[in-house]
């Protein structure tokens, strides 16, 4: 640790530390009789900032302590030079007054940052339009204003060895479990890496299931989303960098769950939560159920729907297992395509690609009608997820159901299906079980359905919460 010397000794330390950095200025000035340095990145300072709060007030009162002087809120002090080196590191300018053994650090850094916007990938119908940005401050702002209570715990965390990203983990201390808290700040300070790029470090490297498809936290854009998660017990990792908050713990059943559900009635938040529910089986197992049902198990379906079936694949080049799988996978490319291209070509190509390609793989005997229904419809229960994790670990899955389905029919779906739920099962996420069923009636309010909110007395029972009661008397007003 050095300790802050001379001007002189301060400037050598300071330019042996940066002496590649072409942007590392070192200023020197005579204000009042007395010498002054100031040390800074000029690509990370505001000239502005440092024009009218510091050498505008140092001109007027050249005598006087700096901290009275200097009018900035962003103001510390230190005679360590290690401290000052990483403060100019994070656009912090660095005063010395010639004679006094102290370092002053001043927050003039240069704030670039795109306004705030709505969602881009969990839009909805009714509710707010906010969605969190690349900057750490101003994300954790939002989340203020939407929770003014003293409960409301920010704890930062400084991770990466180079990156020296800033991490914010928020939390309601009168609801949230404790022993969640104390677990993930353990793995949380366990991290030693050299960069943190996104989110998806911190799921990676915090996750306790590596090799599972499942997403195991959940990722969202939304501030008020993620108010409605701080509220049940849960806890919301930002980074700085990055427009995603993470959600955790959370269950299998909250990847269905979207906030359009509770700005609607409780009856359409019910149907629209079910059908995700019944796209869950529809995208992994359809195309399987098709290989199946042609090639082994004809017999379950009526003797009209199978005569049909079998007309169609009658001239097709190719068996079942092969059709579903090319088109599966020209659904995939085709996705691809339209979310790399710009917006206005993707949806073009998006639309004229599938038209055309399923028009000439049907006229030319590739693969049959029925299987271009079947893919057309697997696509479309893929999309209809809220939170694109679990899309993409579902549409991964769908192949090796579809290849159990070939080799064995619909026992290897049956079998398939056992088998994700056995693993389901064996999974938690910050020692909370993954895949809790519903049994009981009040985890049932916000799983399979959506309960009226009066209904909704109890907070989810899945992660414990210190404070279970959310509603006391919310129709005081019936006598």
């Amino acid at each position: 640790m050095k300790a802050c010397l001379s001007i002189e000794a301060t400037e050598q330390y300071f330019n042996e530390l940066f002496s590649e950095q072409s942007d590392y200025i070192a200023k020197s000035l005579m204000i009042g009789g007395a010498e002054i340095r100031l040390f800074y990145f000029d690509t990370l300072i505001d000239y502005s900032l440092v024009q009218e709060y510091i050498l505008q007030p140092l001109l007027l009162r050249p005598n006087d302590a700096i901290q009275d002087v200097v009018s900035i809120l962003d103001y510390t002090e230190t005679d360590r030079l290690e401290d000052a080196g990483q403060a100019i590191m994070f656009g912090k300018a660095i005063l010395l007054r010639k004679g006094e053994n102290k370092l002053y650090l001043l927050g003039v850094d240069l704030k670039k940052e795109r306004s705030i916007n709505i969602p881009t990938n969990e839009r909805v119908l009714r509710g707010p339009n906010e969605a969190f940005i690349e900057n750490l401050d101003t994300n954790l702002n939002l989340m203020r204003k939407l929770i003014s209570s003293k409960d409301f715990i920010v704890r930062t965390y400084t991770i990466g060895r180079l990156s020296q990203t800033k991490v914010a983990v928020m939390y309601i201390k009168s609801i949230a479990n404790m022993a969640i808290i104390e677990e993930l700040h353990k793995r949380l300070s366990s991290i030693d890496i050299d960069y943190v790029e996104a989110p998806g470090f911190i799921d990676e490297l915090i996750r306790e299931k590596k090799y599972s498809l499942f997403p195991q936290l959940l990722f969202t854009e939304r501030p008020d989303r993620a108010r409605s998660y701080l509220m049940e017990g849960k806890a919301v990792i930002s980074t700085a960098g990055s427009p995603d908050a993470i959600i955790l713990p959370v269950t299998f059943w909250s990847f269905f769950q979207s906030p359009d559900d509770y700005h609607s009635s409780w009856f359409l938040g019910t149907a629209f939560r079910f059908l995700r529910i019944c796209c869950f089986f529809i995208t992994i197992g359809l195309p399987a159920f098709y290989v199946s049902v042609n090639a082994f198990n004809p017999q379950l379906l009526p003797i009209n729907f199978v005569n049909t079936l079998q007309s169609s694949v009658t001239n097709v080049t190719f068996p079942p297992v092969f059709e579903a799988l090319s088109m599966i996978l020209m659904l995939e490319i085709l996705r691809e395509a339209t979310i790399r291209l710009a917006s206005p070509i993707g949806q073009t190509i998006g639309v004229v690609g599938g038209i055309v390609i399923g028009t000439v793989v049907v006229q030319s005997n590739l693969v049959s009608n029925t299987m271009v229904i079947v893919a057309a419809l697997t696509g479309l229960a893929s999309f209809i997820m809220p939170s694109y994790e679990m899309s993409s670990a579902v549409r991964l899955l769908s192949y090796p159901a579809l290849i159990l389905s070939s080799l064995f029919g619909l026992l290897g779906l049956v079998f398939f299906f056992m088998v994700i739920c056995i693993h389901l099962c064996q999974m938690n996420t910050m020692g909370i079980p993954y895949y809790s069923p519903p049994f009981s009636l009040n985890d049932a309010k916000d799983t399979l359905f959506r309960a009226p909110i009066w209904s909704m007395r109890k907070r989810p029972g899945e992660t414990a919460p210190s404070n279970h009661t959310r509603l006391r008397n919310p129709r005081s007003w019936k006598r």
